[in-house]
């Protein structure tokens, strides 16, 4: 059963992930594995919303290639839980995520990125010539 996917592109509240589950991870690539197993959501349908066919998608999830950085707070976002840089913080002995500061860390990227997508709509439509 899939988890349901947010609406009108809000992203869903993101949860952490137990400590137990992450020190089984042995890398970064089984701490993204662990963020989607986790979703329930298919690999298909969340290389689809990545924008990573689906060759690409089974080559990043096998370890042939890495998994495009730029698209790791889409991948937590769509998953709703932070395994990726939970793992991180933990490798390099920085503790406990602080779940209100990672929380307005996500909604400040995902502001910059709408306000990135209204400028650009913007300046296409003052570039744009005007009807008579």
């Amino acid at each position: 059963m899939q988890r349901e996917i947010s609406a009108l592109g809000e992203p869903r509240k993101l949860k952490n992930v137990s400590e137990e589950l992450l020190r089984m991870c042995d890398d970064e690539l089984d701490a993204v594995r662990l963020c989607i197993q986790l979703s329930s959501l298919t690999n298909e349908y969340i290389g689809k919303q990545l924008a990573i066919d689906k060759g690409h998608f089974s080559r990043i999830m096998s370890g042939s290639v890495g998994f495009p950085t730029h698209k790791r707070l889409k991948l937590m976002r769509l998953c709703g839980n932070r395994a990726p840089v939970q793992y991180e913080v933990m490798q390099i002995g920085l503790g406990d995520i602080d779940e209100t500061t990672v929380d307005a860390k996500v909604e400040n990227a995902a502001l910059k990125e709408k306000i990135a997508a209204l400028e650009g709509a913007l300046a296409a439509m003052l570039n744009s010539p005007r009807a008579a």
